[in-house]
């Protein structure tokens, strides 16, 4: 060693530190050795925006290998993937470009696929690619959604003036009231309804006891027709013949009537050859094309809106809660609009006894107090929720102030458990900390529902339980209660 000179030293060292600087940057950048091992398949995608050569390749969220080549083939972006060599794929798996975050790079997701499929060999092609959505279209759909919701909104609160909100406050009170009262009639009559069930119960089985007895009744009733039956031709060839002198005696009327119908025949013949000659309104409508494109158009757009008008989905609801330790009665109307099942909106009104306290600090001959005042009993919520099979998650605002929500329904959606958390600021009457409760919803008929549960778990000084019901319909509903009501007749 103590021959080895100065320059050889420093270019061992060179030498080393060159490896090591390869070594990091091949780590660091998760790029592959060129001497790695593995085997290639191809894919096909219409577009691979974001997605560069090397990218990476994750199977199950694990890194699996890299995109070898991209190339353009017949407009498509033909991908060669390597993949490393102890990975399996299956026939029936299938490919996906995916972000690593909201602004993050684009890689190549792959599902294994099932055992029950044969393994894919090195130069083999992925058929089953799940192409991804364009953003730019997302982002239409959203601002049209957001614009639609905007309109609905500004109609909701044209509809609501103060007469409306009286008139919603006195309907719940009569809901109230009409709950109140069939829980009475449920229990008074509670008695007469088992005596009418024991009732049919006997009818039934008279009816089983005495059916041969009824058949018997009904031959001997067919023997005695069958005996008056020439009396009865009788009778119809002697009501034939007075007709035949009723129509004789009118038979002047009758061609009178006939000329007359004659008249207005020719007269709508006339009205129809005017109409194929182009001659006045109907005729010109009939005839010319721009009116006939302006009314296409029409329909066309008609036809949109009514097809997303049928997608939406509508459900209303009223029900009103008693809380236990408030000892008051609390209102809620709910409107829900749903464009696709797994996503809502919630809009409802509240009407709240106690309401929200504004709190005012003063200072009087140096003495400072604090006065709340009840300022709003009328509150108002909406929505926005996003469900996952039989989990939904909401967020925005909840009787004027931000708040969340979560749902679980189960019994194929008769009942739902539900917790709902706002008022984070703890504006509420008599309220030290947030508003919380959580409850359970079940639907008993097909219209009614009852609901009960914990309110204000985190204010010691207003928990309490409460129980409550009401009504919920849908737009399917309300077509069939519309349908049944009696129409009005034209005089």
């Amino acid at each position: 060693m103590k021959n080895v000179t100065t320059e050889l030293k420093v270019g061992i060292f060179a030498i080393i530190v060159i490896m090591l600087l390869s070594y990091m940057t091949f780590k660091v950048g998760r790029m592959t050795f060129m001497w790695e091992k593995g085997f290639k398949l191809y894919t096909e995608f219409n577009d691979i925006s974001g997605l560069d050569e090397k990218s990476r390749i994750k199977v199950a969220g694990v890194e699996a290998g890299i995109v070898d080549k991209i190339v353009l083939e017949n407009g498509k972006a033909k991908l060669t993937l390597l993949l490393n060599p102890d990975i399996k794929l299956y026939k029936n798996a299938t490919v996906s470009l995916k972000m690593s975050g909201l602004l993050g790079d684009r890689y190549l997701a792959i599902s294994t696929g099932t055992p029950d499929q044969p393994l894919l060999k090195s130069g083999d092609t992925l058929t089953n690619v799940i192409h991804a959505a364009d953003i730019d279209m997302l982002a239409h759909e959203l601002t049209s959604a957001a614009t639609n919701i905007g309109d609905l909104t500004e109609s909701i609160k044209d509809v609501f003036g103060d007469k409306e909100r009286e008139a919603l406050s006195e309907s719940i009170l009569n809901l109230r009231t009409l709950t109140q009262n069939l829980k009475e009639i449920s229990k008074d009559n509670k008695v007469p309804l088992h005596n009418v069930i024991v009732q049919l119960d006997k009818f039934t089985e008279a009816l089983a006891e005495k059916g041969p007895g009824f058949v018997d009744d009904m031959s001997r009733t067919a023997k005695t027709l069958g005996d008056k039956g020439p009396k009865l031709i009788d009778d119809l060839g002697k009501l034939a013949s007075d007709l035949k002198e009723v129509v004789g005696e009118n038979r002047y009327n009758f061609k009178e009537s006939m000329e007359n119908i004659r008249e207005v025949s020719r007269s709508a013949s006339k009205i129809a050859q005017q109409i194929e000659s182009g001659e006045g309104t109907l005729g010109k409508l009939v005839k010319e094309d721009k009116i006939y494109n302006s009314l296409s158009k029409i329909s066309d757009e008609a036809g949109k809106s009514v097809d997303f008008v049928g997608r939406l989905k509508t459900f209303m609801d009223f029900h009103t809660e008693y809380n236990t330790t408030d000892a008051d009665w609390k209102g809620y109307f709910d409107l829900t609009l749903q464009p696709n099942k797994d996503k809502y909106y919630v809009l409802g009104i509240v009407t709240d006894p106690k309401g929200t306290v504004e709190t005012t600090d003063r200072v009087i001959n140096g003495v400072k107090t604090t006065e709340e005042e009840t300022t709003s009993k009328m509150e108002f919520s909406a929505q926005f929720a996003r469900r996952f099979d039989d989990i939904a998650l909401r967020i925005g605002m909840i009787e004027n102030t931000f708040g969340l929500g979560a749902d679980y329904f189960f019994d194929n959606d008769k009942g739902r458990v539900r917790f709902d958390m706002w008022d984070f600021n703890a504006k509420e009457a008599e309220a030290e900390k947030s508003h919380a409760k959580i409850g359970v919803d079940y639907r008993v008929f097909k219209y009614i529902f009852i609901s009960s549960g914990i309110d204000n778990l985190l204010n010691s000084g207003r928990r309490g339980i409460y129980i409550g019901g009401g009504l919920k319909f849908e737009d399917e509903d309300f077509k069939y209660l519309l349908g049944k009501m009696p129409s009005p007749s034209l005089p």
